[in-house]
């Protein structure tokens, strides 16, 4: 059985201080240095005094330190160093601080994310260039038979489809990369999303589409052509992830939500389907471009709906259950 001493001697504490690697210190109130481990002295020799004194004295000036709360992974960065802090209340003197040096892993995290932007912008131009591929070949083909047959007007609506696809492609990829000039007039939510639904409806009669709407909600201040475009993603996203046949359920109403409208000063809309929902693995990657749950797709469609979302001043998230949510503001 392990006993432990009334009376820890003082040389062991000073001892197992004075060898901890990450450095302590313990600062007053009023600025002065109480207690250094070697590690803190260390510290202050590398980065000078200077630099050591702004880094120890900044917690002071926290609104949660001077409420004698013990604070931790306080962030500070000094002449291209970063550093972790907890602080921690001494008695009425000051605080106890012990001070991570995390330079090295934002130097590693810094690299990762270069190498992932170049990883991206080589997998962008890729898919791009495939997705480019089948209206071009349908062009081709058609002009090559339109050739022999100059009458076939079939063959001209061809043409003209799959140029529409690469026009479209190209909207959605300028819709990112550029910043939105949005027409706001009042409109009526339930008709964009009736329009949206219309267009699919004919297309995919296997699809039963089901409308919970509040007719108590306001007009809003959209641009109707930009919101159609949202909700025809999310719709045709619908659609093929229950394979062209099941469910979609819609539903309005005025938002409670307590992070995003607490004052009950938004409206949502809920758009659901049969599907298996989306992977947990790709719920943190939805919205970023050129991330897609589809083995083909580019995920140009939900990064350009939430940009359009988030110029309306709301919020475009999956929230599962096969189920994305859009708050929009009913006030602008």
């Amino acid at each position: 059985m392990i006993k432990f001493k009334k009376s820890p001697n003082r040389n062991i504490e000073k001892f197992i201080l004075e060898n901890i690697e990450d450095p302590i210190v313990v600062v007053s109130f009023d600025q002065e240095i109480l207690y250094m481990n070697n590690s803190a002295k260390e510290l202050d020799v590398l980065i000078g005094r200077k630099y050591f004194l702004d880094l120890i004295t900044y917690p002071l000036t926290l609104p949660s330190i001077k409420e004698n709360l013990s604070t931790k992974n306080i962030f500070k960065e000094i002449n291209n160093n970063h550093f972790l802090i907890d602080a921690f209340p001494f008695q009425d003197e000051g605080l106890i601080l012990l001070i991570k040096d995390i330079t090295r892993f934002a130097e590693l995290e810094n690299k990762a994310k270069r190498e992932g932007i170049i990883f991206t912008v080589f997998k962008f131009l890729s898919e791009i260039f495939h997705d480019m591929k089948g209206p071009v070949g349908g062009i081709k083909g058609s002009a090559q038979l339109l050739k022999e047959d100059p009458e076939d007007t079939e063959l001209i609506d061809d043409i003209l489809y799959e140029t529409q696809r690469l026009e479209n492609l190209i909207n959605e990829i300028t819709l990112i990369s550029k910043p939105l000039n949005l027409k706001l007039k009042v409109e009526n939510i339930h008709k964009i999303i009736d329009k949206s639904i219309y267009s699919f409806e004919k297309q995919y009669p296997n699809v039963k589409f089901e409308r919970y709407y509040d007719p108590s909600l306001p007009d809003i201040m959209v641009d109707k052509e930009q919101l159609l475009r949202v909700f025809t993603n999310i719709i045709r996203n619908a659609i093929e992830a229950i394979e062209g046949k099941g469910k979609i359920t819609i539903k309005t109403g005025i938002s409670w939500d307590k992070i995003y409208s607490p004052r009950g000063n938004n409206i949502f809309v809920q758009i659901k389907d049969s599907g298996k929902g989306v992977p947990e693995e790709m719920v943190d990657k939805l919205f970023l471009p050129f991330s897609s749950t589809k083995k083909n797709g580019m995920g140009i469609g939900l990064s350009s709906s939430y940009k359009i979302i988030k110029e309306h001043q709301g919020i475009l998230r999956y929230i599962g259950d096969s189920t994305f949510e859009i708050i929009l503001p009913i006030k602008q």
